[in-house]
C-alpha cells in the first residue's frame, strides 16, 4: 500500500502542475511525466482505477484558477499633422 501512495502523491502532484488528470494517451505524449505509464497499470491493473485514487486524494486538481490575464491596451498612434508653411511674396 505504501508504494501505491506513493505513485498516487508524485501523480497528484505533477496533475496538479498541469491542471487536470491527464487520459493514458495524453499522459504519454508528455515530456516531464514522473513515470511510465506502465508502472502505474502494474500497480494499479488500470488507469481508470488510478484515476479515481488520484481525484479521491487530491480532490481539488482543476478547480484551481489560475490568475486572469490582464488585457493590454491597444496603443495606436496619432497621425501627424503637417502644416503647410505659406511663403511671403
Amino acid at each position: 500500500m505504501a508504494n501505491r501512495m506513493a505513485i498516487i502523491k508524485k501523480l497528484g502532484e505533477y496533475f496538479m502542475k498541469k491542471g487536470k488528470v491527464l487520459s493514458i494517451k495524453e499522459y504519454n505524449l508528455q515530456e516531464d511525466k514522473p513515470m511510465r505509464h506502465l508502472i502505474v497499470k502494474r500497480v494499479f491493473n488500470s488507469w481508470s482505477r488510478m484515476e479515481k485514487y488520484v481525484m479521491h486524494h487530491f480532490p481539488e486538481i482543476g478547480t484551481i484558477k489560475s490568475e486572469p490575464v490582464k488585457e493590454v491596451k491597444k496603443v495606436v498612434p496619432k497621425k501627424k499633422v503637417v502644416k503647410e508653411v505659406k511663403e511671403d511674396e
